[in-house]
């Protein structure tokens, strides 16, 4: 994920703050969450040292070359069947000895003659202005596009990290608009429904939710929306449709990190079913 994770454990464990305290089985939930976060985020760090390690040994062998794969000389022409020695084309060449004159021209040194150079060479320091102007006139559009579209998108998860959820919200929901197809535009739904849920508007997040496993269903955000969908159910006391949602998500990724808390939430329900 192109986002900080340590962003979303703190704005779920804000979230759950910033409501009265109930029963315990609320506060396990939460662990659960916060530890599914950190298994996430060690994961992905494996995942990225690993992609490193790959990376450096695909660049060391292209500039290491095989021996196999340099040329060997063509053998020898061997000789006929018939015993006899091959001729050799290359004609007989003859020894010329030079004169004594000859060698008396060159008894000279060749670094006395030659010209001087001079020892020192003034520089001239390069137009800051002119290099920048080079330097976009040398990114295509397309490739500009991208860098303002990761800056934006890097701009609101920072707002978001210092606190500002307002404005964080309206940079999440602007980037997604703006940049449907960039690779965190269905992270900016998932984040901008986070803040929602923080703020006690399950209905509004929940609207985000659903929207990424819609426009977006290969992308990295899917099981964490599901399950965050899930737990606005239960606020909002919908809580049948939030135990089929869990069970989805047990039933269709049950190695993913989701899985886990899922099982948890399904198992406070249950109990929160007994007591009742």
């Amino acid at each position: 994920m192109r986002f900080s994770q340590v962003s979303i454990a703190l704005l779920a464990a804000a979230g759950c703050a910033s409501v009265p305290v109930r029963v315990e089985a609320d506060l396990q939930e939460l662990k659960m969450q916060v530890a599914a976060q950190s298994a996430q985020i060690a994961a992905q760090q494996r995942r990225i040292e690993e992609l490193e390690v790959k990376l450096a040994a695909v660049a060391a062998r292209s500039e290491i070359r095989p021996k196999s794969a340099v040329e060997k000389p063509a053998p020898a022409e061997k000789a006929t069947m018939t015993g006899a020695p091959a001729r050799d084309p290359r004609p007989q060449l003859k020894t010329v000895k030079l004169g004594e004159g000859r060698r008396h021209r060159r008894d000279y040194n060749p670094v006395e003659r030659a010209p001087s150079l001079p020892a020192s060479i003034a520089l001239k320091e390069p137009d800051q202005d002119a290099l920048e102007r080079l330097e976009a006139a040398q990114i295509e559009p397309g490739i500009q596009e991208e860098l303002d579209a990761d800056h934006s998108f890097a701009q609101a998860v920072k707002k978001l990290n210092d606190g500002q959820l307002r404005e964080a919200e309206t940079e999440l929901l602007a980037f997604a608009g703006l940049h449907p197809r960039h690779t965190a535009a269905d992270n900016a739904l998932y984040l901008a429904g986070l803040i929602r849920e923080h703020d006690g508007d399950c209905p509004g997040a929940v609207a985000l939710f659903d929207r990424v496993p819609v426009s977006y269903p290969a992308g990295d955000a899917v099981m964490p929306s599901l399950l965050a969908k899930g737990r606005c159910l239960q606020r909002l006391s919908r809580k049948d449709e939030a135990r089929e949602l869990y069970a989805r998500i047990v039933r269709e990724h049950p190695e993913g990190l989701e899985a886990g808390t899922a099982r948890q939430l399904l198992k406070n329900l249950e109990i929160d079913s007994g007591r009742h």
